[in-house]
């Protein structure tokens, strides 16, 4: 977009985020860091009213920090339910500081300094939110793994428990991402041991029950691959599974290297059950990226549909609307072809869960599917392979309505 090029970042895997301004609802804060080649944190704004709709940037490299982060500058919304909290770390010398910023109808500013918790030494690490913005988990390439507590009326940081401290220097595995699964009880880890053994690198996918009484002695195995396999991110997705990106080595690919393993992202379909890859239902290179190529990275996003905390002393945004109708709902469907999939988008539900039935024109049901829905969302692919030319009728059914659409499968 206009004058969109040349932010100081790089290209890392959590060196960004982008929130919406709660001053302005046609702007938004892009805030980016360094981690290598350009230091510090900085922020950017755009404004999407411009460029005929496309969009500007209307404010750009705004400075607030200047030393060498680490990759994984995160946000969560504020308990108002309006403002946002963003977290950031610096990289070495060893320290435990968490820099937390607010983000308000006055702009950004640093709020405070928490300084707590096990000591942190890498420039590359992950910090992610569990579903209601209370916790957080922070993992760092050095074996850092550990569990905060986070108030969103304040900003402030406890710690919960450290599951693994830092390894002596050299001898560590790679803690490279993490995330949780979505009733919070589990945290899933991607990891590797210390990169000079490349030639012989067992990468690995862990799961931690986090209400053990040894988190780190009870994790299970989820998956392991040898060299050349690498992997990276984890990431729980609007659909209640947690996607998994590995690759075979070798950055950048060549034009001609083109694999099942980078065409493809991993899935955990059911990442509340603990136990094993039968247990979670693992899936590895099941969801099929349209030709496409995956390096370690997946999004960065914060939780934008994070209401806010109900009754709590920060919850004291009010607003003198006047009373209107309920939403309506609205249901899109449409078979990709390349997929094999019907991919189903609803918006405006009611209700906390869905059910999702595809039928022929006979009123056949071919398939049946539960989903939970997020803040009235459902989106999900449902594979439809091998079936014949003609029409198909998608059904959901929440506890408080019904919606239909159909789709057309042609023959070539």
């Amino acid at each position: 977009m206009l004058n969109g090029d040349s932010l100081n970042c790089e290209v890392w895997y959590h060196e960004m985020v982008i929130v919406p301004s709660p001053e302005n609802p046609d702007q938004y804060y892009v805030f980016h860091i360094g981690v290598t080649g350009q230091y510090g944190l900085y922020f950017s704004l755009v404004d999407k009213t411009l460029d005929s709709g496309r969009g500007a940037v209307i404010s750009k490299n705004n400075q607030l920090r200047n030393d060498i982060a680490t990759d994984c500058i995160q946000a969560v919304k504020h308990g108002n339910g309006r403002d946002w909290w963003i977290i950031y770390r610096s990289a070495p010398p060893s320290n435990n500081n968490f820099y937390v910023y607010s983000i308000d109808a006055n702009g950004v500013q640093l709020d405070h300094v928490d300084s707590l918790g096990p000591l942190h030494s890498s420039n590359g690490g992950d910090l992610r939110f569990n579903s209601d913005g209370t916790k957080f988990a922070f993992s760092n390439l050095n074996g850092l793994l550990a569990i905060y507590s986070f108030d969103r009326c304040t900003g402030s940081i406890t710690l919960d428990q450290t599951i693994h401290a830092e390894f002596p220097a050299g001898t560590q595995p790679y803690f490279l991402d993490c995330c949780f699964s979505p009733n919070d009880s589990l945290l899933y880890v991607s990891c590797a041991p210390y990169f000079s053994s490349l030639d012989t690198t067992q990468i690995y996918l862990y799961q931690f029950p986090l209400t053990a009484t040894n988190v780190y002695a009870s994790r299970t195995l989820i998956w392991q691959q040898t060299y050349p396999m690498t992997i990276g991110a984890v990431r729980l997705a609007p659909d209640n599974k947690i996607y998994v990106a590995a690759q075979k080595t070798g950055y950048p690919y060549d034009s001609t290297d083109y694999y099942p393993e980078n065409m493809s992202l991993s899935v955990i379909n059911q990442p509340d059950q603990r136990g094993g890859a039968a247990a979670c239902d693992f899936q590895p290179y099941s969801f099929y990226l349209g030709g496409k190529r995956t390096y370690w990275g997946l999004p960065n996003n914060p939780n934008y549909d994070l209401g806010p905390l109900a009754g709590s002393p920060c919850d004291t945004i009010q607003t003198a609307l006047q009373e209107t109708a309920a939403p309506t709902p609205a249901l899109s469907v449409y078979y990709h072809s390349a997929w094999e999939s019907i991919v189903v988008n609803a918006s405006k539900l009611e209700g906390k869960r869905a059910r999702i039935f595809v039928s022929d024109i006979s009123g056949k049901i071919l398939v049946e599917e539960s989903v939970i829905l997020l803040s009235g969302y459902l989106s999900k692919n449902i594979a439809l392979h091998n079936r014949a030319a003609g029409i198909y009728f998608v059904t959901v059914v929440t506890e408080r309505e019904k919606l239909t659409g159909k789709v057309i499968l042609q023959s070539y």
